[in-house]
């Protein structure tokens, strides 16, 4: 009798508000959804368990693929400032390598490249003013390389750096 009369009740409140009594959610329906979640949580628990039982036919050793080297970097960018000049790498790959001189002081500076052993330039890089950058391509081979700034004195305050080439 309670049932009935609390279902009486939720009729007439839903009335009320204007809420169709179809669209009142049912036990049962929610029953049914909430037993076809179970069964299907069940269900993959019995596949997890049946893979996990299944003996594992030892197969012939994978061989481990050979270490992948990466390859160098072929770019280095050069800034300048007084006094100094900063490589975005010390390393780069031998071969063609794009070298970017980029002007970041309040002078102007210039970059010349020679062989680690002396002072013979191998390539020059003109005198930018302030905010410009100038690249160029040189074929370089394994070794070091000095990078430094030729007007007169800038070399002596610091500009001046060293360039791996592998």
């Amino acid at each position: 009798m309670r049932r009935a009369a609390a279902a009486l009740l939720a009729l007439v409140a839903m009335a009320a508000l204007g809420i169709p009594a179809a669209a009142a959610p049912r036990k049962h329906e929610q029953r049914a959804k909430r037993a076809k979640i179970q069964r299907t949580h069940a269900r993959v628990a019995a596949e997890r368990l049946l893979d996990a039982t299944r003996r594992v036919t030892p197969t012939a050793t994978p061989q481990a693929p050979p270490p992948v080297v990466p390859a160098l970097p072929s770019f280095v960018s050069v800034a300048s400032r007084e006094f100094s000049l900063t490589l975005s790498r010390p390393l780069v790959g031998a071969g063609t390598v794009r070298i970017e001189l980029r002007n970041s002081g309040e002078d102007p500076h210039n970059l010349v490249v020679s062989p680690d052993e002396g002072h013979d330039p191998l390539a020059s890089f003109s005198t930018l003013d302030p905010g410009l950058y100038e690249r160029r391509s040189l074929a370089l081979a394994p070794g070091r390389y000095q990078l430094w700034c030729s007007l007169e004195g800038h070399e002596a305050k610091g500009m001046s750096v060293t360039l791996r080439v592998q």
